[in-house]
């Protein structure tokens, strides 16, 4: 199985620590970028972020 490269540990871990990692990677995965795109339109005015868009 190739997905099996990605544990790197000997034994596998138990499911509620894959199910942790995996929803932290998740949470991470989208709470960066949201937070990020917020923090840009927070920090800049919106007439600017438009028009970079554009």
């Amino acid at each position: 199985m190739p997905l099996r490269r990605v544990v790197v540990m000997e034994v596998e871990p138990p499911s509620v620590v894959r199910y942790l990692i995996g929803a932290a990677m998740m949470m991470l995965g989208v709470v960066l970028p949201v937070g990020y795109m917020m923090f840009r339109n927070k920090r800049v005015p919106s007439s600017s972020s438009y028009s970079k868009q554009t």
